[in-house]
């Protein structure tokens, strides 16, 4: 009796429900769509014609939560890639030195780090091949980056 009381009580508080709504229509399929719809997070007014953002995979996700994000200045602009290359080249031979010992057996030790170098020139662990400015650029020209950078992925996210 108790316990009816209580559910009685919070349906009175909870908002009114649709009229003809049955504990039979709780079990309607809901459309499931792919990739995160992340439009409707920091914007509760419909007024604005943002594109919904569409993200399947980690690396998509975490770019459209950080297009979401109130603070757009967060993505980070290297000035001095050339100060990181050696020690982000060393951990990487090192990582990779004993993978690559495993699938080229009958390398020598120079050939197998001249392999290994070749794939850090395309590596996305290359400070080279991060978002990088001149180390004298302006906060404008930063501004710019960024703001490009911004728009890559938005328009990368928008058009799937």
């Amino acid at each position: 009796a108790e316990k009816d009381a209580l559910l009685a009580e919070e349906e009175r508080n909870t908002p009114s429900k649709p009229k003809g709504s049955s504990s039979a229509n709780k079990n309607t399929a809901t459309k499931k769509t792919r990739g995160l719809d992340l439009s409707q997070l920091d914007d509760p007014q419909p007024t604005s014609q943002k594109p919904a953002l569409n993200a399947s995979g980690i690396d998509n996700a975490l770019d459209a939560l950080s297009l979401t994000t109130a603070n757009g200045d967060s993505e980070k602009v290297d000035r001095h890639p050339e100060r990181r290359f050696k020690a982000a080249y060393a951990a990487y031979e090192a990582r990779r030195l004993p993978e690559v010992e495993e699938e080229f057996k009958g390398l020598r030790r120079q050939q197998r780090v001249d392999l290994i170098r070749k794939e850090f020139e395309k590596s996305p662990e290359n400070p080279f091949n991060q978002v990088s400015a001149q180390f004298d650029s302006t906060k404008e020209e930063i501004r710019a980056i960024r703001a490009m950078e911004r728009e890559k992925a938005e328009a990368r996210l928008a058009a799937r």
